[in-house]
């Protein structure tokens, strides 16, 4: 098949998936009780002995930075004063900026704290991945690579229970853009829908990657990560 035909069933297939009309995602509760079921399911999960010290310290900090989009700043740092209290050897800027009660969105990096990328995809350490990332820094330009990152990470970490993804105001905004960002969304939206990822999303995203040499090739690389784990 020559080149401008598979490239045109490409584009065909994108929009079948990317076209549908979608629900508005949001992450704010309905109700205090709602609140209330979060705090005790976060507060659950954290206390799990199960999961290793890393792990329960990264759901509080995914805890703290939930309600705080929430606009539940003391229960947010609640949360935030609880991952201080779990030993591990992790960096602990975001805890202490939250702490002295700062603006994360005026801080001038996405990183609270430096770190590899490639090194830390290359060993699999996910979890740093996703604690070194602001949220709050994620829809400012240049930052679409690490919004996608850290909505994939998050998934991969909360499974359906996350309840924002961060690609997807882009995704309902301009559902006909079919960039690696918006396949990818959908593919994490159609998840958090269904409960599962489809082997025809995920064939997209691979012949997307596939005819463009894109520094992004990792996000190819997570992707494939998702579909052995989830």
């Amino acid at each position: 098949m020559k080149k401008w035909l598979k490239f045109f069933c490409l584009v065909i297939s994108c929009s079948l998936f990317l076209s549908a009309k979608r629900q508005p995602n949001t992450i704010a509760p309905k109700s205090n009780s709602e609140l209330k079921f979060l705090d005790l399911k976060y507060k659950k999960e954290i206390s799990d002995k199960k999961n290793s010290n890393t792990k329960r310290y990264l759901l509080a900090i995914l805890a703290a930075r939930e309600l705080s989009e929430m606009h539940f700043p003391e229960k947010s740092l609640e949360f935030y004063k609880l991952a201080k209290e779990i030993k591990v050897e992790e960096n602990k800027n975001e805890i202490n900026l939250a702490i002295a009660n700062k603006n994360f969105k005026d801080l001038h990096s996405v990183f609270f704290f430096e770190v590899n990328i490639k090194q830390l995809l290359k060993n699999k350490s996910y979890e740093k991945i996703l604690l070194s990332l602001n949220p709050k820094k994620l829809n400012e330009r240049g930052n679409e690579n690490y919004k996608i990152m850290y909505d994939m990470l998050n998934v991969k970490i909360k499974k359906r229970s996350v309840r924002k993804l961060y690609c997807f105001e882009n995704l309902q905004k301009n559902p006909e853009d079919y960039q690696y960002e918006n396949l990818i969304c959908d593919l994490l939206e159609n998840y958090l829908k269904e409960g599962k990822l489809t082997s025809d999303r995920i064939r997209l995203i691979e012949e997307y990657f596939g005819k463009h040499d894109l520094k992004e090739q990792y996000l190819l690389y997570l992707t494939k990560e998702l579909k052995a784990t989830l």
